[in-house]
């Protein structure tokens, strides 16, 4: 996964509990704790993972709480780091169908081709209709419910409300999680306008 994944999560660790958690999160996730973890380089997606399951254990939270948190930490970074990707977007779907380029972007700076291809083969959004967005999930790090953590931060970071359904998921079998993301106040728009 790119650094700028764990870096957030760090940084959202020692903002909850100083250096004391990090520290604690890093040493059960047997990483060494000196890392430095950088937004253009790829490291290893179990070290992620470990970071994550470690953060649920340490904080006492729930997975779906630490995702909600890490979701609203990574916003603000992305906002301040790449501004631009949130201006060109008119609303959430608009933000979301980009989504698989802007992750893509994000991957541009690594510096091997295959690194960059994994990247960018982890997703893909298409339109169904005005108010309604397929969104393919292909990762092996089954993390669908930070993607959805993630989206509806998407969507309250530009005053939307959305409907997210998981149709078919990786951890009840399937090849691939299917989200899909409707918008009912511009779908309402639609069919009224």
């Amino acid at each position: 996964m790119i650094g700028i994944i764990q870096q957030v999560l760090l940084e959202l660790l020692e903002e909850k509990g100083g250096d004391e958690l990090k520290q604690r999160v890093l040493k059960a996730a047997h990483v060494d704790p000196s890392i430095n973890y950088r937004i253009d380089k790829n490291y290893s997606d179990d070290e992620c993972l470990r970071l994550i399951a470690a953060s649920v254990e340490e904080t006492g939270f729930t997975e779906n709480e630490v995702y909600a948190l890490y979701a609203s930490a990574f916003l603000k970074k992305a906002q301040a780091l790449f501004p631009r990707f949130f201006e060109i977007a008119d609303d959430s779907e608009g933000f979301l169908l980009r989504q698989a380029r802007i992750h893509a972007v994000m991957a541009s700076g690594l510096k091997q081709q295959e690194e960059r291809q994994h990247v960018n083969d982890k997703f893909s959004a298409s339109p169904i209709e005005p108010g309604k967005v397929r969104v393919i999930y292909r990762s092996p790090n089954g993390l669908c419910r930070l993607y959805q953590a993630l989206a509806f931060e998407v969507a309250s970071l530009y005053g939307d409300e959305i409907e997210f359904d998981e149709p078919c998921c990786m951890h009840k079998g399937a090849v691939h999680c299917e989200f899909i993301i409707t918008w009912p106040n511009k779908r309402q728009e639609v069919v009224h306008g």
